[in-house]
């Protein structure tokens, strides 16, 4: 997200949901280390995980495995997210993300 979670915190506020991040954002300082969600941070097991530009390394992983569905948006295809992952968006999520929330916003009006 190079310290932009605008998209992200959009999306989450349209799905009434909260946003978490991971180590290598908190420590950077663009989100406060509360978020961190993985394998140092916190587990998470929501009904719906959405994995903005995140790669799904293994310390990821173990935070969010347990989401009853992973929604997996990364501009690299092979990502090892999309692994693990119940549905897989190839693409930018400057992009995918607006879009979506775009979306869901007109099938709540």
């Amino acid at each position: 997200m190079d310290g932009d979670f605008g998209p992200v915190e959009e999306l989450a506020d349209v799905l009434g949901g909260a946003v978490g991040a991971s180590r290598a954002a908190t420590d950077a300082g663009w989100i406060e280390h509360s978020a961190q969600v993985g394998q140092t941070g916190k587990t998470v097991s929501p009904q719906l995980y959405i994995s903005a530009g995140i790669s799904g390394a293994i310390q990821q992983k173990a935070g969010m495995q347990t989401a009853k569905v992973i929604v997996a948006v990364n501009k690299d295809a092979d990502a090892p997210v999309f692994e693990i992952a119940d549905f897989g968006i190839v693409g930018d999520v400057f992009s995918v993300l607006p879009q979506a929330t775009e979306e869901i916003r007109k099938r709540r009006s």
